[in-house]
């Protein structure tokens, strides 16, 4: 089961506290004291919540509460609290006699925490921020390592373009030898068949006669 709500919630005022209803309050508290907040607005005869009476006397109208900008002496044990409690802004708040959690922690969050980044240090942990020179030269070592691996898909994106052209070149280096022969070596004309042929008489002396024609005058 959770914990009961304060108050019925039924026909109370909500909003901004008005002069009579901070008088109320503050005369019934000095006079009867804190017993049970959840008793304070019928006894004090406010129609408010218990829970917002409270906020108000803590946060606005108690006597010892301290107003005033923050010292940097001040400022300093915030730091050096928060680094021991963390976010536990009452424990906190209990160290500043007149001050509030909920002043502390809209201190801390709107201006301690830029002084600190400003600083280089860490507000959550409390340590130095890491150099900027590192931080720059391992986003170069990234880049650089980067650059590489597409540099090396580049390449093997390119190996089946390199096998075309290679093998376009032998074609064309085979066509040209190809020509060259066929230039040295027409095919219209007569050319010997076989061994046996060249080794015969008949065809010895007919190649010779073609090489050396003899006239038949002779």
């Amino acid at each position: 089961m959770g914990r009961q709500p304060c108050c019925d919630k039924v026909g109370l005022k909500r909003g901004p506290w008005t002069i009579e209803e901070d008088q109320k309050l503050m005369n019934f508290i000095l006079h009867n004291g804190i017993q049970c907040w959840r008793l304070v607005p019928k006894l004090s005869g406010l129609l408010r919540c218990g829970k917002s009476c409270r906020l108000r006397w803590m946060n606005y109208l108690r006597p010892d509460l301290k107003r005033g900008a923050f010292t940097e002496a001040e400022e300093d044990q915030i730091i050096e609290l928060h680094s021991r409690l963390g976010n536990k802004w009452s424990k906190i708040a209990a160290q500043f006699p007149g001050r509030t959690d909920n002043e502390i922690k809209n201190h801390w969050n709107t201006r301690i925490k830029k002084k600190l980044k400003a600083l280089g240090i860490d507000p959550l942990t409390h340590n130095r921020i890491e150099n900027t020179e590192d931080f720059e030269s391992a986003k170069e070592a990234t880049a650089s390592n980067s650059s590489e691996n597409l540099l090396k898909n580049g390449i093997s994106s390119r190996e089946p373009d390199a096998v075309s052209d290679m093998t376009l070149r032998t074609d064309k280096s085979e066509s040209f030898s190809s020509s060259r022969m066929d230039e040295t070596f027409p095919q219209d004309e007569h050319w010997i068949d076989n061994m046996d042929y060249l080794l015969s008489w008949d065809g010895f002396t007919s190649n010779l006669e073609e090489i050396f024609p003899f006239d038949s005058h002779l």
